[in-house]
C-alpha cells in the first residue's frame, strides 16, 4: 500500500511518521532532510520549552528534567521512523537495508565523523531507473525541497 505524497514541505517533514516502520520501498532526498528539520525543530521547542519553565520556576531541575526527558521521549517516538526512513534511502541508492547495520558501527566508533558521512551519504541522489525496491520517486530538483 502506497502512502501518497505530500504536497507541501510540512507534509514531507511528518512523510516517515505516515510510514513508521515502512521498510520496503524507496524515500528520495526531499523526505530525509525535511525529516531532519522536522527533528532539529522538535529538539529545538524542547530548548525553548526548557528554558521558559526553568526561568519561570528558577530551578535548575525544572530545566534538566524538561530537557533529559523531552530529548529522551522524542528521541524514543522518532527512532523507529529514522530508521525506516534511511533504509528506504539506502533503497533508492540500490543498496540494502542491512547496510544499516554497518552505519550504526560508523556512527558508534567514529562518532563525528561518522555522522558527518551519514549525512553526506543520505545526500547522494538515488538511482533515475527502476531496481529491486521499486520504480524511481520522479523528484523534482533538490532545490524546489522548500517551495
Amino acid at each position: 500500500m502506497s502512502t501518497p505524497l505530500p504536497q507541501n514541505w510540512l507534509g514531507w517533514m511528518v512523510q516517515p511518521l505516515r510510514q513508521y516502520a515502512q521498510f520496503r520501498g524507496r524515500s528520495g532526498r526531499r523526505e530525509f532532510w525535511c525529516y531532519c528539520a522536522f527533528l532539529a525543530l522538535g529538539y529545538l521547542a524542547i530548548f525553548t520549552v526548557g528554558m521558559i519553565l526553568s526561568d519561570a520556576t528558577g530551578e535548575q531541575d525544572v530545566l534538566a528534567l524538561v530537557w533529559f526527558g523531552g530529548w529522551i521521549l522524542f528521541f524514543l517516538a522518532n527512532f523507529v521512523p529514522g530508521l525506516a526512513l534511511t533504509t528506504r534511502r539506502l533503497h533508492d541508492m540500490n543498496l540494502s537495508g542491512a547496510l544499516l547495520i554497518a552505519i550504526f558501527a560508523g556512527l558508534l566508533i567514529l562518532n563525528f565523523l561518522g555522522w558527518l558521512g551519514y549525512l553526506l551519504w543520505m545526500s547522494l541522489p538515488g538511482q533515475r531507473v527502476e531496481n529491486r525496491h521499486g520504480p524511481p520517486l520522479g523528484e523534482q530538483d533538490i532545490a524546489g525541497v522548500f517551495s
